[in-house]
């Protein structure tokens, strides 16, 4: 049926079903997105045929009464077509947050749009950056094809981790990934959930190995917990929804001081004193960081075997 109608008044629902079709849009939705579609499009029919009748009527009184009529099908129109375009833009808004945070974060976000702050805050949260250990020796021993094959599957799994743990994804990095936990939403013990990620994450890529899922041998993890700040970032063609500050940078360092010391998961101080009580910790190296006078003590993280 829809077929048919969408025949008779193409332009409005082919360019309403082009835009869901885009957006990912399941079949469903897609029946209701063509049917506000007919329906605007019905309203501009309507709307002219009492405009032209009105011109051909010779009583002024009838022509007054089709003019009105015409007018408010034209308040219809519009009513019709700002609702949907707020569909479509929750739609979009959706498909977004759904490549950066788990689908229960992204409903709350959606249900809750004054929580995602755009324009920028300051918030205490915890960052992890992960690796790949010896992906260069590893890639350059590949075919291209495979190589993206295997991170494709590596980064699948791992951000499955972090969205179980309502960490937050921020980007990919060659063979590594940055993420934090505690942002957008405020969460309780982000901290602890970004260091029972990074556990989780050794114990996935054990999986794989057991199950000849991939080639990759081992990663190593920096975390750090502090002060960011979080908001919409970067230049006027193209930004993102990001977080920048020492915290970021010190997390950074982490992940070097892991690969120095062939360590699995290194966090700092910070990160250590809201998480000792859940994880077995060792001293870890002391750093002196760029920038800084002061040292900083850091922290691993041991990974228990799977039973």
């Amino acid at each position: 049926m829809w077929m048919r109608e969408a025949e008779a008044c193409p332009t409005g629902v082919a360019a309403g079903v082009h835009q869901a079709r885009r957006l990912g849009v399941s079949g469903m939705e897609l029946d209701l997105i063509q049917a506000i579609e007919l329906a605007i499009s019905h309203e501009l029919e309507a709307r002219k045929s009492y405009l032209r009748l009105a011109e051909e009527a010779d009583d002024p009184e009838l022509r007054r009464l089709l003019t009105e009529i015409a007018q408010e099908e034209a308040g219809h129109e519009a009513s019709l077509r700002s609702r949907l375009r707020l569909y479509e833009q929750k739609q979009l808004l959706r498909e977004t947050l759904s490549r950066y945070v788990s689908p229960a974060m992204c409903e709350e976000l959606l249900k809750n749009p004054q929580l995602l702050q755009l324009g920028g805050q300051r918030r205490h949260l915890t960052v992890l950056f992960a690796d790949i250990q010896g992906f260069t020796t590893l890639s350059e021993k590949m075919d291209p094809a495979d190589v993206v094959a295997m991170l494709n599957r590596f980064f699948t799994e791992m951000v499955d981790l972090i969205f179980q743990h309502q960490g937050t994804l921020d980007k990919f990095m060659g063979d590594g990934l940055m993420a934090y936990f505690g942002a957008p939403l405020e969460m309780p013990a982000a901290a602890t959930q970004a260091v029972a990620c990074a556990v989780a994450m050794h114990r996935r890529l054990e999986d794989m190995r057991r199950e000849s899922r991939t080639p990759i041998t081992a990663i190593r993890v920096g975390v750090n917990t502090g002060e960011a700040i979080l908001g919409n970032i970067g230049s006027d063609k193209r930004m993102d929804f990001t977080i920048i500050g020492d915290v970021v940078n010190v997390a950074s360092r982490l992940l070097e001081v892991a690969r120095q010391e062939n360590a699995g998961i290194v966090i700092s101080d910070a990160t250590r004193r809201e998480v000792e009580r859940h994880f077995n910790l060792r001293t870890g190296p002391t750093l002196v960081l760029r920038g800084r006078q002061e040292s900083t003590a850091s922290f691993l993280v041991e990974v228990p075997p799977v039973r």
